[in-house]
């Protein structure tokens, strides 16, 4: 059995078929409280969406903001930060969102780089495309994982 696996099945004492009745479980009295990046209730981290433009091209929008594979790995590692300044990891995240700009030929170079931060047992995801406000912004991620 996967090590993602295990961890759920051993976070919340269900099967991996429960994972909805396990984030209700897990969400403990309902409280929010503040987080890096988001907010927790109970034992799990909801992330607010980030993206991964660079900061030239926050400032001038003209400015090269960066391409897919480079956002892509700008995003996951804040999210690796934020997730491991409250002790836990990528390898707790149990649902990614993840907002394209053009889903239909960007997709494949995000996968890529996707891949190397969850290489085996990702999370359960979603990809949709969207548009954004601003044209140097390709993608945008946001998290729920499980926090001790």
């Amino acid at each position: 059995m996967s090590k993602r696996r295990n961890f759920i099945k051993s976070a919340v004492g269900l099967g991996a078929g429960a994972s909805m009745g396990a984030m209700a479980a897990s969400a403990g009295t309902g409280e929010r409280t503040p987080a890096k990046g988001g907010i927790r209730t109970g034992n799990l981290y909801f992330s607010s969406g980030i993206t991964g433009v660079r900061p030239e091209a926050r400032k001038d929008p003209l400015a090269f903001g960066g391409d897919i594979k480079e956002q892509t790995r700008t995003i996951l590692e804040i999210h690796k930060g934020n997730l491991e300044s409250m002790g836990s990891s990528l390898d707790k995240v149990l649902k990614a969102t993840v907002f394209l700009a053009d889903v239909k030929t960007e997709k494949n170079a995000m996968n890529e780089v996707y891949a190397q931060y969850f290489p085996k047992d990702a999370p359960a995801r979603a990809a949709v495309g969207v548009q954004f406000p601003d044209t140097a912004t390709r993608v945008e991620i946001e998290l729920v994982a499980w926090v001790p």
